[in-house]
């Protein structure tokens, strides 16, 4: 197959087209998802300005076609979450940005925060990323780990569900 040209073709080349299928109405899926991306695409403008990330379908698509297995896990979490704070996260992750750290409170039945901090190979920061929203919990199964002079979360990938 080619290398796509549009979110969809992305979306069915990664093997996510459960994505659309299972939208309901299928035909609003990706309507649906372009505006979660240009959604995604304002909070980065806010947090960041000038430097905001680029969320367009064009951008997605093309690293895609350079990283498919990390923008498929990006898939994923459009999938799993509609938390535009955390999605902004999920794609600073993918550009290069590192886990630096992660404060998760939880208290059954009342409450549930957790903020990330994400920090360049510089030594920079970004601004909190704050979810109250269990579900974005979901996100942290994407998230690489290792043990190496100590724990760190390494990376954001795609999960690796068995294909029929």
């Amino acid at each position: 197959m080619p290398n796509p040209t549009s979110l969809e073709e992305a979306i069915r080349h990664s093997g996510e087209g459960w994505l659309i299928d299972s939208f309901a109405p299928p035909e609003e899926a990706i309507p649906y998802l372009r505006q979660t991306l240009q959604a995604v695409r304002a909070i980065g403008q806010q947090r960041f300005e000038g430097n905001a990330p680029d969320l367009s379908e064009k951008a997605v698509v093309q690293e895609y076609i350079r990283n498919p297995l990390r923008v498929r896990g990006f898939l994923q979490s459009l999938g799993g979450t509609r938390s535009t704070e955390m999605l902004l996260m999920v794609w600073r992750i993918l550009q290069g940005m590192e886990v630096k750290d992660i404060q998760l409170s939880y208290r059954k039945r009342e409450q549930f925060e957790v903020r990330v901090v994400l920090e360049s190979a510089y030594g920079e920061e970004d601004p909190p990323y704050v979810s109250n929203n269990i579900h974005d919990f979901v996100l942290f199964r994407h998230i690489g780990i290792l043990e190496s002079g100590g724990p760190i979360f390494d990376g954001f990938y795609a999960l690796r569900v068995r294909e029929a």
